[in-house]
């Protein structure tokens, strides 16, 4: 499970901590569309009639496009997605095609390695270069998704090519819709977005796909970016204004899982890919706004003793009566979809 698995439980220990220890969420909300309004409506991709767009592997592609801008081309999911092909679904898809998948995924890699780099890579490339590696992100997604589920899921599009499909095969396979939607998203983040001085960081001051000392008490969660001390989450939602508290508590919950301060991180932010904005507060300011009656330490000690049942870390102290805590909320709630229905 991931955090946001975690997060869709209202019973889980991390939901129980977020909504008893940072309760109001609507401080934040009522921030981020006051700013969001400044911003031009996000861009919608534009596919044949009867196409429905997939959002949510969109998403994981503009994810990883962004982060080959920074040098890092591949990560552990899509590197464990090849392994985890092995893992099929009752029978589906035939030994034959995981064994190509396999293959081209591996090739994938060495491919999408010559892109890692310390200076990072321009965010828009010739056309033809950018056309394969936008494509090449996409195939890389398809990976992710079966690292993600802990193997195959029918739909996923690589389970339908055929048994001696190559590299080549499934990059062809990839819809032209997906390649102009995502030179899109990274042609407004060269020339509105924040990116480009982002990718212009030291190395040291970038690093993609952080995990953190608490992630695998919540599944394994690793976020898109710290970047500068940045904690950044990237949504290529095309409905900004329905980012609800499920959010900004998957924010607040990678913020806490750092136990140890290890990333320094000192600001979060949402990155719309779409309207290329970063919209973001500083930690102690955002922690601030959502009711916290204890400082950031504190209540990271205290996550750890409640995700590891008292094992570790410690409890919380007993609360300050000159800091009333706001009147509590429910749980998080089920996180609505950000990617579906087009009106």
């Amino acid at each position: 499970m991931s955090l946001t698995s975690h997060l869709k439980d209202p019973h889980s220990a991390i939901s129980r901590f977020l909504s008893e220890q940072l309760p109001d969420t609507r401080a934040v909300l009522a921030d981020y569309r006051k700013r969001l309004a400044r911003f031009p409506a996000p861009l919608k991709p534009r596919t044949e009639a009867g196409l429905k767009p997939e959002y949510r592997m969109l998403g994981h592609t503009i994810d990883h496009r962004l982060r080959i801008s920074l040098g890092a081309p591949t990560g552990s999911p899509i590197k464990e997605g090849i392994v985890r092909a092995v893992l099929d679904d009752n029978g589906w898809p035939s030994r034959e095609v995981i064994r190509a998948v396999q293959k081209a995924g591996d090739t994938m890699l060495d491919e999408l390695a010559r892109y890692e780099s310390n200076a990072g890579q321009p965010l828009c490339l010739a056309a033809t270069e950018e056309d394969r590696l936008i494509r090449l992100c996409h195939v890389a997604s398809s990976f992710e998704a079966i690292f993600r589920h802990c193997g195959w899921m029918r739909g996923n599009s690589l389970g339908v090519c055929a048994p001696e499909a190559t590299l080549d095969d499934l990059i062809d396979a990839v819809a032209d819709y997906v390649v102009d939607d995502i030179r899109q998203q990274m042609e407004l983040a060269a020339r509105l977005g924040p990116f480009e001085n982002l990718r212009l960081l030291p190395v040291n001051a970038r690093t993609c796909g952080p995990v953190f000392d608490g992630s695998l008490q919540v599944g394994g969660a690793d976020a898109d970016f710290i970047l500068d001390g940045t904690l950044i989450d990237c949504k290529a939602t095309i409905r900004p204004e329905r980012i609800s508290r499920a959010e900004i508590y998957q924010l607040a919950g990678y913020l806490l899982l750092d136990y140890n301060d290890t990333h320094a991180i000192t600001t979060v932010a949402l990155y719309l890919s779409r309207q290329g904005a970063l919209i973001n507060w500083s930690a102690e300011d955002f922690l601030d706004m959502l009711g916290a009656r204890h400082e950031l330490p504190t209540l990271r000690e205290a996550c750890c003793h409640a995700l590891t049942d008292g094992q570790h870390g410690t409890p919380l102290p007993p609360p300050d009566p000159a800091r009333p805590l706001p009147r509590p909320r429910s749980a998080p709630a089920v996180q609505p979809s950000l990617f579906d229905q087009l009106d």
